[in-house]
């Protein structure tokens, strides 16, 4: 069994502190029931950290976009998604290309989803053959595509 990563949130506000030198990022609060099912859905870590990190848009660490989490669950939850999210993966940005940004809720790692093959292939690949796991949890991979920028992952062709 694959040890579950806890998500380095220091790291995480430390990218959100750099991304703050340039541009304001307001909080947006959640609603009571959206916070509540940020809770149940994936514990009480993950649950906490997307309620403790919701702004008003979504923005872009280096060349990869954390989204705005008032809409992740209707992302996930479209007909187009719903697959990824049944498989315990949870988009939660994209890179180049519209390539998606995947946490691995089975793992607490990132990745990826080329989303030329996952929307657009004339072959059905599973979500399993497409994800291109980093390693690195939700705050060191934001952190790094910030302080790394050019020089880290933005597609999943970079894995």
């Amino acid at each position: 069994m694959k040890e579950i990563k806890s998500i380095n949130v220091a790291l995480f506000d430390q990218a959100v502190e750099i991304m703050k030198q340039k541009f304001n990022m307001e909080k947006r609060p959640l609603t009571k029931t959206a916070e509540a099912n940020f809770i149940r859905n994936f514990g009480e870590e993950i649950g906490t950290f997307f309620i403790n990190h919701s702004y008003e848009s979504g923005w872009r660490f280096g060349k990869n976009l954390f989204s705005q989490v008032a809409f992740l669950h209707g992302s996930n939850f479209s007909k187009y998604n719903k697959e990824i999210y049944k498989k315990g993966y949870y988009i939660i940005g994209s890179g180049l290309h519209d390539d998606l940004i995947i946490l691995n809720l089975n793992t607490g790692t990132i990745g990826y989803i080329d989303s030329d093959l996952f929307y657009r292939s004339e072959k059905e690949y599973t979500v399993e053959e497409l994800f291109k796991d980093t390693g690195l949890d939700l705050g060191t991979f934001y952190y790094r595509s910030v302080v790394e920028d050019d020089n880290f992952y933005g597609r999943a062709s970079d894995l």
